[in-house]
């Protein structure tokens, strides 16, 4: 297992990227990774996952849910759903929760990605997470029923809300983060193009 300046390292990094490649955009999303069997790094809330930092990343326990507070920074409001996810799969060491424009538009609408090209065929199924407020006890009830209802899964749709990549460090959560919004975003541009085309 990595060093924990090494994980804020990767979280500061990774998280950075995923804003700039516009996987979420504002203070929305959060980013978290196993730190050692009981404890997790997150995110905090408020901050741009585009200002992350070494220093504003918040420890939680994934057993009993305690956090330590760094200065006025409070972790993430999903903080409890990604401590359910890495209690519920060892084999997940990261998390990304964003709001990547073309999958968060198939989640609005309440529809699974279309899969369309060969790298789609390769996927384990994306589960739907019915809708409930950010943040809720009812959206972590709903994520753990997903979870727990598809053991193999690397991503699931937040319906009305997002997407979750799951990852075995916090290089593979991005990169499922981010081949989920291209499948997406392939499949949206196929149906628009077939429409052009049947006019």
């Amino acid at each position: 297992m990595l060093d924990e300046r090494t994980i804020r390292e990767q979280i500061q990094f990774y998280s950075r990227r995923a804003y700039d490649r516009r996987l979420v955009g504002g203070t929305g999303g959060n980013f978290s990774a196993r730190l050692n069997p009981e404890q997790m790094l997150i995110t905090a809330s408020g901050v741009s996952l585009g200002d992350t930092s070494v220093d504003n990343l918040i420890i939680v326990n994934i057993i009993d849910h305690n956090w330590e507070p760094v200065g006025d920074l409070r972790p993430s409001k999903e903080f409890l759903f990604h401590a359910d996810i890495l209690r519920l799969r060892p084999d997940v060491g990261a998390v990304l929760h964003g709001h990547p424009l073309h999958a968060t538009a198939y989640a609005v609408n309440k529809r699974d990605i279309p899969m369309v090209t060969d790298a789609a065929f390769k996927q384990p199924p994306m589960p739907r997470v019915p809708f409930a407020p950010s943040g809720s006890e009812a959206l972590r009830s709903n994520v753990v029923h997903a979870i727990e209802a598809n053991p193999g899964c690397k991503a699931l749709l937040l319906e009305e809300h997002g997407t979750l990549a799951l990852g075995g460090d916090i290089v593979a959560a991005y990169n499922v983060a981010d081949l989920t919004e291209e499948l997406a975003t392939i499949a949206y541009l196929a149906e628009i193009m077939k429409e052009i085309a049947m006019r």
